[in-house]
């Protein structure tokens, strides 16, 4: 009688093919894991109005669902109006350990009374997430 196959050829063959098995198991277990976590970012505080008095504006960075807060991510504070000034006048900075970058916000010395109100924008990119978010409108007291 023939032999079709050998016992240690079967046992080789069946080692392989769980290993191809186990393998394929881990690279779709590793594919289907490697989505995007969510980041959400969120004014905490904000002025009533922006005056020659400084006030703080805080703007938290987090992963939604969980208590991570983003340590060391740099937010970028701009304005719409050109009398609205940042403490440090760069308008960026880095989040402490509770994922809160705050920041002083005032009206330029010299601005006219007719200067009503400003948006506050906070921007900021974690690993190739961007987030912005806007203020509602906030109204600009002349400095």
């Amino acid at each position: 009688m023939k032999k079709f196959i050998s016992i240690p050829g079967f046992i080789i063959i069946c080692i392989a093919a769980a290993g191809f098995i186990t393998l394929a198991f881990f690279i779709g277990t590793w594919t289907g894991s490697a989505g995007k976590v969510s980041i959400a970012g969120a004014f905490v505080t904000v002025p009533s109005a922006i005056t020659k008095t400084p006030g703080n504006i805080e703007y938290k960075v987090s992963v939604p669902g969980t208590d991570a807060n983003l340590a060391g991510v740099t937010v970028n504070f701009s304005s719409t109006s050109q009398y609205v000034v940042f403490n440090p006048a760069s308008g960026s900075v880095t989040t402490d350990s509770d994922g809160l970058a705050m920041i002083e916000v005032a009206s330029k010395e010299g601005t006219p009374t007719w200067a009503s109100s400003a948006k506050i924008t906070a921007a900021c990119t974690v690993e190739d997430i961007n987030l912005s978010d806007d203020t509602v409108r906030l109204s600009v007291k002349a400095g």
